[in-house]
């Protein structure tokens, strides 16, 4: 028989999880799973066993230190221990159900994990927008109306320099849009130019808009009354044939909404780097983001996602799903397209994080500490491709820096085409160094 709580031991046994999840969610984002499942298993767990989502955040641990094993038996704990179950549990096991290769149990998973969604969202109605009694436009004749939006915000070459190569990728997949960037000053200056000079759009985000995170920023297109149409992506994922195809094919149904799921762990009503809109649906986007992200106990790396979910009644009013795997019944495969070198890259799918492929390395001439540097990426011609300052690591005796670049940069680095110098940064004539 389950112990029955009072109110007040209810509400303290909700701050002390809430100040336990804090502390896991800030170990997680930085890698430190030991501690992050110590934390867990030796205080959350003592205070609520079989909790369901401490069980998912174990089996992440798991996943993340290569046992995917174990973090299967946690997620197959709550759900025996479990009636009605978290998505985020249903979630989990897809992701790891994938990591073991058994891709029939991950697609089992990630269909209960889209139904359930979509039944708590029946249990609790988020106001639903009314649609146009029209069918949608379809594409305007002014390429300034249709944007293509990012959120770009910090100095990591990840997102960056994926952001410069995907202004230059639209221009041949998509030369009837315009790249948009909502950013703030945290991009370095020298990336800003260079996206304006390939000729993006550049949104700068207010005072007020930067205290909500920077991944709702791409959402604020749909305020702008100049907009016809536009699809949001993430900066780290690379522009596709496969996705334009899909997209045409959207803009020609007449539907107000497109959604893709181009993978097993695409788990999701709506990801928030794959699907596009119209603008004026939704009232004040800002306004809806502000009040959720206001009422957040806990920051992760999905916030955007879960904020979506609230929409996804009003999207689903008129909504062309296109999904290879069918996790949902409404969706519909993608359509032909024409092959090139980005869908050849390895593990490729839609919304695939580019620079996850490969982490280009270099090690430092220098033998005692040095913090960070500035780097320079040369091509065969000794010319400039790219700069950054990154933090340096020592590691088995050396100092290293670990760059994420997009995968045709670290091939161009791996076959010897290209190279690095530096030059450490804080110290009084510090000279360039070839790496």
């Amino acid at each position: 028989m389950s112990k029955q709580y009072t109110q007040e031991e209810v509400l303290s046994l909700n701050a002390q999880l809430e100040k336990i999840a804090k502390q896991v969610r800030k170990l997680l984002d930085s890698h430190e799973f030991e501690t992050a499942k110590h934390i867990l298993l030796t205080q959350a767990l003592n205070l609520v066993p079989n909790h369901q989502i401490v069980l998912s955040d174990l089996a992440y641990c798991e996943k993340k230190l290569n046992n995917p094993l174990q973090a299967y038996r946690y997620l197959m704990q709550a759900l025996d221990n479990n009636t009605v179950i978290d998505p985020e549990v249903y979630d989990s096991l897809t992701s790891t159900c994938f990591s073991m290769k058994r891709f029939e149990e991950a697609r089992y998973y990630a269909k209960l994990s889209l139904r359930r969604k979509k039944e708590l969202l029946v249990q609790q109605p988020p106001e639903i927008f009314p649609l146009p009694a029209e069918k949608a436009p379809g594409l305007s004749h002014d390429k300034r109306k249709n944007i293509i939006c990012f959120s770009l915000f910090g100095s990591s070459p990840r997102y960056c320099e994926t952001s410069v190569l995907n202004v230059e990728l639209a221009k041949k997949i998509y030369p009837e849009w315009t790249c948009r960037f909502y950013l703030d000053e945290s991009v370095p200056a020298e990336v800003v130019l260079r996206l304006e000079k390939a000729g993006a759009e550049i949104i700068k985000v207010t005072p007020a808009q930067k205290k909500i995170s920077g991944l709702f920023w791409r959402f604020f297109i749909f305020d702008d009354p100049s907009v016809q149409c536009f699809i949001i992506r993430d900066a780290d994922s690379m522009l596709s044939y496969k996705e334009k195809a899909a997209v045409e094919q959207w803009l020609s149904s007449g539907k107000w909404f497109h959604i893709m799921r181009d993978a097993l762990e695409h788990s999701e009503l709506i990801l928030a780097g794959m699907w596009g809109g119209y603008s004026g649906i939704f009232g004040s986007i800002e306004n809806l983001s502000e009040k959720f992200y206001r009422k957040l106990k806990v920051l992760n790396k999905t916030i955007d996602q879960h904020f979506l979910r609230t929409l996804y009644p009003t999207v689903a009013q008129s909504v062309l799903i296109h999904d290879n795997y069918l996790l949902d019944p409404d969706s519909h495969v993608f359509p032909d397209y024409p092959l090139s070198d980005i869908e050849k890259l390895p593990y490729f799918h839609i919304g695939m994080i580019d620079s996850s492929i490969n982490t280009a390395s270099f090690s430092l001439k220098e033998k005692s500490h040095v913090n960070k540097v500035r780097w320079y990426l040369k091509n065969q011609q000794n010319q400039e491709i790219c700069s950054y300052i990154s933090p340096v690591k020592e590691r088995e005796g050396e100092f290293v820096v670990d760059v994420n670049l997009p995968y045709f940069y670290s091939q161009q680095i791996a076959q010897g085409n290209w190279h690095f110098s530096y030059s450490i940064l804080g110290e009084h004539n510090s000279s360039t160094q070839m790496a």
